[in-house]
């Protein structure tokens, strides 16, 4: 028993030395924290790179990189001309990609490298920015962390607080190859030399670009694509509380949404596909333009309901108009009558502009806060 016991220790110590051969100290590692994809002003692309430096004895703590290539995997080659380690690619956070990249249909070909190497992780977020890239990774941000660490951190905040949209790698490749839904993710811009988050970039079916969300916008297509996990504030102006006062109008209602419920009720008849999006939307008033009592929460509620109601109809219409289907309807018309969607995948948007679309919303109020 003794020496079977021998035996398993010593080949756990020969796996041990064996693990530790090929070591590498992180001195020595250049680790891709941020990448870039731009097209600059000659029509080249231009590939860039962010990565933490990790020696004591640099002033700086953050190094870029930029070349000008087609290929990331020809990228990552150059970088390594120029960094102080090997460059390694697995703990990737974050990919921005520049406006004009998105004004080509093709652009999606200088991802290919990322999704085949087994070694880069697909959590990464994929992050448009508006303007060029180069002005983000140039950006002095003092009172700041360094930049591969203050845009995750940046990205995940302005999730929580639904007013951004997080779009992996992983995520957006599903987008792309599916043909019921087109693509989007979250809107970088440099505001007052500041990173801030601006909204939601939207694609169009050719994967060009079509539009951007407004931050309020993005709020809005959130409750409607059921993505709702974090802290959602809403206010609203209710034009039946206007008071015309002076500059401040006293008629904004403010709230938080919790456990929003949707179900979709969908049909196909006479050539036409049809939607209801039935929201039941549970909400905490933290700010009311009225005193609110047994008597008055019902004519608040009401009008919290009609203004909600014609924001997100408005919001699908401008999808429709857009040619733009980030909802993923098309997903839905698959699945309920595939035989139908198998006729017209190819052709979903101009079946999708033509659908009619409703959304009713219905508010429960739980909590009217302290003050009434």
């Amino acid at each position: 028993m003794k020496l079977f016991q021998v035996c398993i220790l010593s080949v756990f110590l020969v796996i041990g030395v064996t693990g530790c051969r090929d070591k590498m100290n992180i001195e020595d590692i250049t680790m891709s924290l941020l990448l870039g994809i731009d097209v600059n002003e000659e029509g080249k692309v231009e590939m860039y790179m962010s990565s933490p430096v990790f020696s004591e004895d640099a002033k700086e703590k953050n190094e870029h990189f930029e070349v000008k290539t087609l290929s990331m995997k020809e990228a990552r080659n150059y970088f390594d001309t120029m960094a102080t380690g090997i460059t390694s690619g697995g703990k990737v956070q974050a990919i921005l990609i520049g406006s004009k990249v998105i004004e080509h249909k093709n652009w999606f070909s200088t991802l290919d490298f990322i999704y085949r190497d087994p070694k880069l992780r697909l959590n990464a977020d994929i992050v448009f920015v508006s303007g060029p890239v180069k002005a983000v990774f140039d950006l002095d941000l003092k009172d700041k962390p360094r930049l591969s660490i203050f845009l995750p951190q940046l990205l995940q905040t302005a999730n929580f607080r639904e007013v951004a949209v997080r779009t992996s790698l992983r995520k957006y490749y599903q987008m792309y190859y599916e043909k019921g839904i087109t693509p989007f993710a979250p809107e970088l811009s440099i505001v007052e030399n500041k990173l801030k988050m601006t909204g939601t970039t939207l694609l169009n079916d050719q994967n060009v670009y079509s539009k951007t969300l407004s931050m309020k916008e993005t709020q809005l297509f959130k409750i409607l694509n059921d993505k709702v996990e974090g802290q959602l504030s809403l206010t609203l102006a209710l034009d039946k509380f206007k008071r015309d006062v002076d500059i401040f109008k006293e008629n904004a209602v403010s709230f938080y949404a919790k456990d929003i419920r949707r179900k979709i009720h969908k049909k196909y008849k006479n050539g036409q596909y049809q939607y209801k999006i039935n929201l039941k939307m549970p909400i905490v008033i933290n700010e009311s333009p009225i005193k609110l009592n047994d008597q008055t929460e019902k004519s608040l509620r009401d009008e919290i309901e009609k203004k909600l109601e014609k924001d997100l109809n408005d919001l699908v219409t401008s999808f429709q108009k857009a040619k733009v289907d980030p909802l993923g309807l098309g997903i839905y018309a698959s699945a309920f009558n595939h035989s139908v969607w198998k006729k017209n995948d190819e052709k979903w948007i101009s079946f999708y502009e033509k659908a009619n679309i409703k959304v009713n919303v219905e508010i429960i109020i739980f909590d009217k806060g302290i003050s009434m």
